[in-house]
């Protein structure tokens, strides 16, 4: 259900922009941000393929039951252990690392992976919603939001996930990722629709 001629034309637009930069600077961090189901995860593997680049995904930083609790769930995109990934990602990125890894939070069993994930080289792509938190944006050199219509939405997350875990979404994650994307300003973010 991606409209791949628009898919292909974001694709094109990311590779483009980075391989300009590329020739100016060593390392491009892109961020591809959006609300669930609008194609982020798909866009992504398709700029891996053409860039070779390491993609850290904002799933894999998902907050632990433990750090939960009202207070922090008041914030927009308290749901995501920012902490962690600004030590993790954001930390190593200002700091021009040639290499780093951290271990992605694993969601079936509720903790910290021991399986480590390494990122390196010329091109890092942040992945995920919440990826344009105001912390993380002078990490970036480039930024995406993509967009799709809501039932478009719907459809993926259900063709993925099951009916219990679209209820999930509509229930829990879809309206954080409302109230992410209505109170914060993403001036200046090209806004890929429709794909």
């Amino acid at each position: 259900m991606f409209c791949y001629h628009l898919l292909m034309d974001a694709l094109n637009r990311i590779v483009s922009e980075t391989e300009e930069l590329l020739l100016k600077q060593d390392r491009v961090v892109i961020a591809v941000d959006g609300k669930s189901g609008t194609g982020k995860s798909h866009l992504s593997k398709l700029i891996k393929a053409c860039l070779s680049c390491s993609v850290v995904q904002m799933d894999d930083f998902f907050l632990p039951w433990e750090k939960r609790d009202a207070k922090r769930l008041s914030f927009v995109g308290g749901n995501l252990d920012s902490e962690r990934f600004y030590a993790d990602v954001i930390t190593p990125l200002k700091e021009k690392r040639e290499s780093f890894s951290y271990y992605p939070f694993d969601c079936s069993v509720m903790k910290l992976s021991d399986k480590e994930r390494k990122m390196s080289g010329n091109v890092i792509l942040v992945e995920g919603v919440y990826s344009l938190l105001p912390a993380f944006r002078p990490s970036y050199d480039l930024g995406y939001i993509l967009e799709a219509p809501y039932q478009d939405r719907l459809y993926r997350i259900m063709a993925r996930g099951g009916s219990r875990m679209l209820e999930r979404f509509v229930n829990e994650w879809i309206p954080l990722e409302d109230e992410y994307f209505e109170k914060l300003d993403f001036t200046g973010y090209l806004r890929i629709r429709n794909i």
